[in-house]
């Protein structure tokens, strides 16, 4: 027995968690985006198979909240690199960085009263919405020729932070759309989704762990939602895999990438919705 498990068990968790991560972790560098949206569907997989006689239906909360967890040192070094590189919108942070953490807090309270099904309902329509965006919109459309500022701007945030929470991202997704809409170069919307990032991963993780507090039936490991089983087989493998995904980006030409990347998440989407309405 290792914490619990069989030894069976615990082998095969353990590889699915390796190769898991290592899908997660490719397809994250080829899209460059945050591991979150990759990883929150794997997770839920995973999860789903009752580790150590656990409740399946924790898995999606587990999902989510793991994922956060596992952002927080991503997010932390990429936006050290971006806030050095001097192309974060400091002004646009500085109006989310009240309201971001204030949607994180709305997006936990959500979580307590919202089962596994709604949890997936949020994830899948987001990921819908983003997926038929970028395979249909065009790359010129801007809805306006600056970024927002006060009060449109922190109410963008507190719907951020809301929805990022509920979906285990660090938001760099939606972000990315509202700033490139909104006329910001695409270097300098991803610089600034980094910072995003750490505003809602630190809070919304240590959040999952109070909420899950205390509940009967989670995997061995677990601090409330955060699984600290996959935290740890999951960062490594993820971290040694995005270069790899990356580097094939550099290979493939920008609509191809772009038209893999709607694939993806309109799947995802689709795998999400099936759960939640034929399980």
């Amino acid at each position: 027995m290792i914490l619990g498990i069989s030894i069976a068990e615990f082998m095969m968790f353990a590889g699915l968690m390796a190769g898991g991560a290592m899908i997660a972790g490719f397809i994250a560098g080829l899209f460059g985006v945050g591991g979150g949206i990759v990883m929150v569907p794997i997770l839920t997989e995973l999860f789903a198979l009752g580790l150590g006689g656990s409740d399946a239906s924790y898995a999606q909360h587990l999902a989510v909240g793991t994922s956060l967890a596992i952002i927080i040192p991503t997010s932390i070094q990429s936006a050290r690199t971006h806030f050095a590189s001097g192309k974060m919108d400091m002004a646009l942070l500085r109006r989310y960085v009240i309201f971001v953490p204030i949607g994180v807090l709305l997006g936990l309270y959500l979580a307590t009263v919202m089962n596994a099904g709604g949890l997936g309902l949020v994830f899948g329509a987001i990921a819908l919405t983003v997926g038929v965006y970028q395979l249909v919109a065009s790359p010129s459309l801007q809805l306006a020729k600056t970024v927002p500022g006060t009060p449109v701007a922190q109410g963008v945030g507190l719907f951020f932070g809301t929805i990022s929470t509920l979906m285990g991202i660090g938001g760099g997704v939606v972000n990315n759309l509202f700033m490139t809409l909104s006329g910001a170069d695409i270097k300098r919307a991803i610089a600034t989704s980094a910072g995003v990032g750490v505003l809602i991963s630190i809070p919304a993780a240590l959040g999952f762990m109070v909420i899950g507090a205390g509940k009967d039936g989670l995997p061995p490991l677990s601090v409330g939602y955060v699984n600290l089983l996959a935290v740890a087989f999951l960062i490594p493998f993820t971290v040694f895999m995005a270069p790899i995904g990356a580097r094939l980006t550099h290979r493939l030409s920008g609509a191809i990438t772009k038209k893999l990347f709607s694939a993806f998440l309109i799947l995802v989407a689709i795998r999400a919705f099936w759960k939640v309405f034929f399980g």
